[in-house]
């Protein structure tokens, strides 16, 4: 449920996309978390690819699947338009008492092989989580059905090929208008995706940039 826009400490400069973009992208601490087929989730993880990360819960009824779906659409598009732009979808939970590695599994199989389901322990979450000014609580669930809701912070964050954070959206999501605004940041940063430890190496514009 959301509880308003994110607060980035970090003042985006104006930029022409749905969202904000940040001035100088920013580097993440390192953090370790687990996906929802076991494997580690570190900062390595985000390398290579543009990512669209959203922080949510399995039990969201309304906000979290419905972005999730347009998250989906982005990236179809994106691969539709620009197959040199290679994109992921990460959804973190800001559950995990009830958002198991089974549970998250479960979830991610309903958007796909695309989605990366990811869990651990609450203070690695809410630490991760504070790097994108992301804020959640819990509350009693309206019916009582599953026990509480929890409130959080409505947006997708998009990190770069070197795993540092360029953007936020707001929501909801426009699949056509987001996927412009991936391509146009992807393009306005070589330096992401010609980083010696990521496969966007491969991009011929990196080998004629380094001669």
């Amino acid at each position: 449920m959301p509880v308003g826009r994110p607060s980035l400490a970090h003042t985006a400069a104006p930029a022409p996309i749905s969202g904000f973009e940040l001035p100088v992208p920013k580097a993440l601490q390192p953090f370790a978390l687990r996906d929802h087929r076991g494997r580690v989730f570190d900062n390595a993880s985000l390398a290579s690819r543009w990512t669209l990360l959203l922080f949510g819960y399995t039990h969201c009824v309304d906000t979290c699947p419905t972005t999730l779906v347009e998250m989906s659409e982005v990236r179809r598009r994106l691969a539709a338009r620009y197959a040199d732009i290679p994109t992921a979808a990460v959804f973190v939970t800001v559950d995990p008492k009830r958002d198991t590695q089974e549970r998250l599994a479960e979830y991610a199989a309903r958007f796909g092989e695309g989605l990366v389901a990811v869990g651990g322990a609450p203070g690695a979450i809410k630490a991760l989580a504070g790097q994108f000014r992301v804020q959640y609580s819990q509350r009693p669930g309206a019916s009582g059905a599953r026990g509480y809701d929890v409130d959080h912070t409505t947006s997708v964050a998009l990190l770069g090929p070197d795993g540092k954070f360029y953007a936020v959206f707001t929501l909801p999501l426009r699949p056509a208008r987001v996927a412009e605004d991936v391509a146009r940041i992807h393009a306005m940063h070589p330096e992401a995706r010609c980083d010696a430890g990521s496969a966007s190496g491969r991009d011929p514009s990196c080998s004629t940039r380094s001669t």
